[in-house]
C-alpha cells in the first residue's frame, strides 16, 4: 500500500485537497495500439498488478536527491514550457500531455492515447530505455497530468520501473534542493521495447456491461458538482449509471498523497472493495488516471476508461442526470 513510498516524507492528514479541476482535466482508445508492431504483454486477471521486484509507485524528494545522478535514471518534469523554464529538478526533462497523445482533431475525443510508434519515439528522445528507472515529477499540486504520464508508462510496459515523486516540484523547491532553469544535454542513445498493455484501458462496451451486471465498480473521479450534473461541457450532464464519486480533490493535499488508511477509507465509504475490478473515469481520461493510480497503490484490480464521460455522454448510453437516482 502506501508503504510503497521509498523514503519517509510528511503525510498530509486532511481528507480534502486544494486541487482545482477543470472539465478538460481527463479523455478513447482509438490510436492506443494503432502504430508499429510492439510486443504485447499477456492479459492477466489484474492488468495493473505489479511484480515483486517493481519500484515503489511513490518516492520522496529525499530519495530523488540521493539518486538523481544515477546512470540509468530519467526524471520527467510534467508541466508547461513556461513552468519548466521557471525552474525544475536539475537534470529533469520536460514532458507535456501533447507529447504522449494523438494530435487533437476537430470533433474527436480529447487526449487520445498515442500509438506505439509515437510513444516509443518519445521514450527514446527522453533517454528512457529498457532498463531505465523513471521518476515523474508534477510541477504543481494538480497531480492528474503527472499520473497521466505514469499511466502512459504503465501502458507502454514500463510501469514497474516508474515512480511519482510525492510532493512534486513544489516540495523539492521548498526544501531548497538543486534547481535549474537550463535544458539538460540531449539524451544518450537507448533502446526501448514497447510492451503495450491495452488491457489497462477499459472500453465503453465494458463499462456499459458493468452498469448492467455490476461486475465491476465504476468510480467517477470528477469533482462532485460534475458528478451531480452541474455543468461539464458535454452533450449530457450527470454521471454513468451505478458509478460512485471519489473526487480527485479528496486524495491529496499540497501535492502529497494522503496516507494509505485515509485513501482506503475513501474507497470503503463508497463500498468499493477488492472483490471485483475497478474502472475509473472522468471528463476526458486525465483525472481518472489519478484515481487509477490510487486504486493500484491500494491493491485494487484497476482499469481506466479513456474515453470517459466525453465519450459516454456523446453516445446513446443512459446518463444519470440531476435529480435522477444512481
Amino acid at each position: 500500500m502506501l508503504s510503497l513510498i521509498a523514503s519517509a516524507r510528511p503525510f498530509a492528514v486532511a481528507a480534502s485537497a486544494l486541487l482545482l479541476a477543470s472539465p478538460l482535466a481527463c479523455r478513447s482508445l482509438s490510436g492506443a495500439s494503432s502504430a508499429g508492431a510492439p510486443a504485447t504483454a499477456p492479459a492477466t486477471a489484474a492488468p495493473n498488478a505489479r511484480s515483486a521486484s517493481a519500484a515503489p509507485m511513490l518516492v520522496s524528494t529525499a530519495w530523488v536527491a540521493e539518486h538523481r545522478a544515477d546512470r540509468d535514471l530519467v526524471i520527467l518534469h510534467v508541466g508547461t514550457k513556461a513552468q519548466y523554464d521557471s525552474g525544475h529538478v536539475d537534470g529533469s526533462r520536460i514532458v507535456s500531455l501533447e507529447d504522449i497523445a494523438l494530435p487533437q482533431q476537430q470533433g474527436q475525443l480529447t487526449l487520445q492515447m498515442a500509438g506505439a510508434e509515437q510513444l516509443t519515439a518519445w521514450a527514446v528522445r527522453n533517454g528512457i530505455g529498457d532498463r531505465t528507472r523513471v521518476i515523474v515529477v508534477p510541477h504543481d499540486f494538480n497531480l492528474q497530468s503527472a499520473t497521466r504520464v505514469y499511466f502512459t508508462l504503465a501502458y507502454l510496459g514500463a510501469g514497474d520501473r516508474a515512480s511519482l515523486m510525492d510532493g512534486g516540484y513544489q516540495a523539492w523547491k521548498k526544501e531548497a534542493r538543486a534547481v535549474s532553469t537550463a535544458m539538460p544535454a540531449p539524451a544518450a542513445a537507448v533502446t526501448f521495447t514497447p510492451r503495450i498493455r491495452p488491457e489497462l484501458i477499459a472500453l465503453m462496451s465494458q463499462v456499459a456491461t458493468a452498469t448492467q451486471d455490476a461486475s465491476r465498480h465504476i468510480v467517477d473521479a470528477r469533482l462532485t458538482r460534475f458528478y451531480n450534473g452541474d455543468g461539464g461541457g458535454y452533450p449530457r450532464a450527470g454521471h454513468i449509471p451505478t458509478a460512485v464519486n471519489i473526487p480527485i480533490s479528496a486524495v491529496s493535499q499540497n501535492g502529497y498523497f494522503l496516507p494509505s488508511n485515509n485513501l482506503a477509507e475513501l474507497f470503503a465509504a463508497q463500498q468499493v472493495g477488492k472483490s471485483k475490478p475497478v474502472i475509473t473515469y472522468c471528463h476526458i481520461g486525465q483525472q481518472a488516471t489519478l484515481l487509477w493510480f490510487v486504486a493500484t497503490m491500494l491493491g485494487h484490480d484497476a482499469r481506466m476508461f479513456d474515453g470517459s464521460f466525453q465519450e459516454w455522454s456523446g453516445s446513446t448510453n443512459p446518463v444519470v442526470g440531476p435529480g435522477d437516482k444512481k
